[in-house]
């Protein structure tokens, strides 16, 4: 039996948004001239098929056939709408989101959900460090009480948004810097900091 597969719900509106109709048109080899082409879908003598603008789609005006990009890709080649919408897609260099088996789906979900929290960890992690350092570089500029700390913790702060930039997969993965940085957090918060939406900081 075979495996029944997901697929790629945006494709469709995706290649509608990237590819024209008359590239489409002219990527199954036929020629587009004043707006108007030979149709494919009859024994056209003479260019009766009109190629609109603007995402409009195509009509033959003899043998009555319209539709859009897609359409046109899968009658030309005798596909389905999908199949035409990949080719399309892999012609114009369109990403596509690979299908899944629903065997694989919960796989699948499961690394989309790691690269949620990836990306929030990332986000949440360099406001902080960026923070601590600017208060960091602060302190040692003014000589000020947390000079000290300034000097101890400083090349380390900076380490870390360093692998945030070069290997956030691995910073995420090692749960004693992912410790660390939460102390970032306090500590900032310590200094009677308060950050605003935009980064700003303000005491």
């Amino acid at each position: 039996m075979k495996e029944s597969r997901s697929c790629d719900p945006e494709l469709y509106s995706k290649v509608k948004d990237a590819v024209s109709m008359q590239q489409a048109v002219e990527y199954c080899g036929l020629h587009v001239l004043n707006g108007k082409c030979l149709c494919p879908f009859h024994r056209d003598t003479r260019p009766s098929m009109k190629i609109y603008p603007d995402g409009k789609g195509y009509y033959c005006f003899s043998c009555g056939a319209g539709g859009d990009q897609v359409k046109f890709v899968a009658g030309y080649f005798g596909i389905g709408n999908y199949e035409a919408a990949k080719q399309l897609a892999t012609a114009f260099q369109i990403p596509i989101q690979e299908p899944v088996t629903y065997r694989e789906k919960p796989e699948a979900d499961k690394r989309n959900r790691l690269k949620r929290e990836l990306r929030d960890f990332v986000s949440y992690a360099r406001k902080w460090l960026v923070v601590y350092r600017g208060l960091l570089c602060e302190a040692i500029r003014e000589r000020s009480e947390h000079f000290y700390e300034a000097l101890s913790n400083i090349t380390y702060v900076e380490y870390l948004i360093d692998c945030l930039d070069r290997c956030p997969e691995q910073l995420y993965a090692d749960r004693k810097a992912v410790s660390e940085i939460g102390k970032v957090e306090r500590r900032v918060s310590d200094w009677y900091i308060k950050i605003g939406e935009d980064g700003s900081i303000s005491r």
